[in-house]
């Protein structure tokens, strides 16, 4: 076995043991100190990482324009065609009565290429749009019988028409029936007879007969 060690009397174990604490208590603080830099640090840079996140992660501003609505033209300044859809002679003149006392500049009414058509469209040429949906209105159709013009209009010539009314059964039946004008024509026929016999002279009264005469637009 060997021997143990014993302290020195003088007493520099004690103090050497003294000096190893007083270290290990530095090196402790060093320690702590040390860790608490380093938590600051690591604070910041997620701090600013976290800033900086956010400031890629927002989206751009977009501005949408407004869209500008232009004003609705006079009637005067809407050239409309009148279009006969129907096997109903009529419908196209009564439709253009209609427009005309509402101011339009209506062209002279003519028939479809192709009848009967069942529903009436309000075709319209480009910028027209707004226009023909007033004129719908007035005429009482929906806002989906509003439509561009086709590539094949329903007549051979439009005559230049902003506006065209393709008249069908549904509007023929919704429009005013046409007015019915009575013509009297009175024809007036008689005689006066006279008779010698004792110088008395013997006048017929005359006869009136009247003719009635019915035309219909």
């Amino acid at each position: 076995m060997r021997p143990g060690r014993h302290a020195a009397a003088d007493g520099s174990f004690e103090r050497s043991a003294g000096t190893a604490a007083a270290r290990g208590a530095f090196l402790l603080v060093v320690a702590v100190v040390l860790g608490i830099v380093l938590l600051q640090a690591a604070d910041k840079g997620t701090s600013s990482r976290g800033l900086t996140t956010g400031t890629h992660a927002s989206a751009p501003t977009t501005t949408v324009p407004t869209p500008t609505t232009l004003p609705t033209r006079a009637p005067a300044d809407v050239k409309v065609l009148a279009v006969n859809g129907t096997t109903t002679a009529g419908v196209g003149s009564r439709v253009s009565d209609k427009l005309r006392t509402a101011g339009y500049n209506v062209l002279a009414p003519t028939d479809a290429r192709r009848k009967p058509v069942a529903s009436s469209s309000v075709y319209f040429t480009v910028g027209y749009q707004s226009e023909a949906t007033v004129i719908a209105d007035l005429l009482g159709l929906q806002s989906t019988a509003v439509q561009p013009m086709p590539a094949a209009p329903p007549v051979a010539d439009t005559r230049a028409a902003n506006v065209l009314v393709l008249a069908g059964q549904d509007l023929a039946r919704a429009l005013p029936a046409p007015a019915t004008t009575t013509t009297v024509r009175r024809a007036a026929a008689g005689s006066t007879t006279t008779t010698a016999r004792k110088s008395t002279s013997t006048t017929v009264h005359t006869a009136t007969t009247a003719h009635t005469t019915t035309t219909t637009r």
